[in-house]
């Protein structure tokens, strides 16, 4: 009784109709690209937002890289832009960000004290003078990967009622996604941006050579080694070394299965 009362104080009925119909939407939807054009849409019509983005991936620093995301408003001309120069500058990438949104399953700006320079310019450089003042994000795991929705205005912000609607939507999204597979094509493995040797130096992290050890191995100075690795954080997204050596291992079995298959 006391969650209801809350429910009927804190929300107000065209918020409690917006999650109902963003959940009545979804519940009605398949898997695959037809769930994600549905709740593309669905967030956009029923809470009011103008510019809505869906990017996912096997894992959550695979979503930036999404080969073939879903973008509206102001947002869908600018993928290019984004992928040349903005990726590796997301907010939502930022560890700060992925903790909120992994465990609440929503994030704004607001949530995000202190942006590091490279964040600070995303936000004054591209979402600004973009028509995008305000930014937020849903994250949805999924039976194949996870994906987060990007909602972007000119001006809102999420007073009390807002982010309390926002987050029981995403707790009722999350249970009805962590079901459904998206199917859709696998996102482009980010190690294949390496050159040979910021591959070989990977390959010798997920070996679990310290800096020095590689350092020795490659006839190189350790501080070589520190610049090679910051640089292969860059271009793969991944935000330390226990998540490099998974995803190396990660290809070098699914590489292993192929072959076999192929034998």
């Amino acid at each position: 009784m006391a969650v209801a009362r809350s429910w009927r104080s804190e929300l107000s009925r065209d918020q409690l109709l917006g999650i109902v119909g963003v959940l009545e939407d979804c519940e009605n939807a398949d898997g695959g690209a037809g769930f994600t054009e549905v709740l593309v849409d669905s967030i956009g019509r029923n809470l009011g937002v103008r510019d809505v983005t869906f990017f996912q991936g096997g894992s959550f620093p695979e979503i930036f890289d999404d080969p073939a995301p879903l973008l509206t408003g102001a947002a869908a001309p600018l993928l290019s832009v984004y992928r040349e120069r903005w990726r590796d500058k997301d907010v939502f990438a930022m560890p700060q960000a992925r903790r909120v949104l992994t465990t609440d399953g929503f994030a704004s700006l607001q949530d995000l004290s202190r942006l590091p320079g490279p964040q600070r310019s995303y936000v004054v450089d591209y979402l600004n003078p973009n028509d995008m003042q305000t930014a937020s994000a849903l994250h949805l795991p999924f039976a194949d990967g996870e994906a987060l929705v990007g909602m972007f205005e000119t001006v809102r912000s999420w007073d009390r009622s807002d982010l309390l609607a926002v987050r029981m939507l995403a707790r009722q999204l999350r249970s009805r996604t962590a079901t459904i597979t998206l199917g859709a094509t696998a996102a482009r493995d980010p190690l294949d941006d390496l050159t040979p040797r910021q591959t070989e130096v990977a390959e010798l992290v997920s070996d679990g050579l310290s800096n020095g050890e590689i350092a020795t191995a490659l006839s190189l100075s350790e501080l070589s080694i520190k610049k090679y690795i910051s640089r292969i954080f860059d271009v793969t997204g991944h935000r330390n070394r226990s998540e490099l050596a998974t995803a190396v291992l990660r290809r070098e079995h699914g590489r292993r299965h192929q072959g076999r298959h192929q034998g």
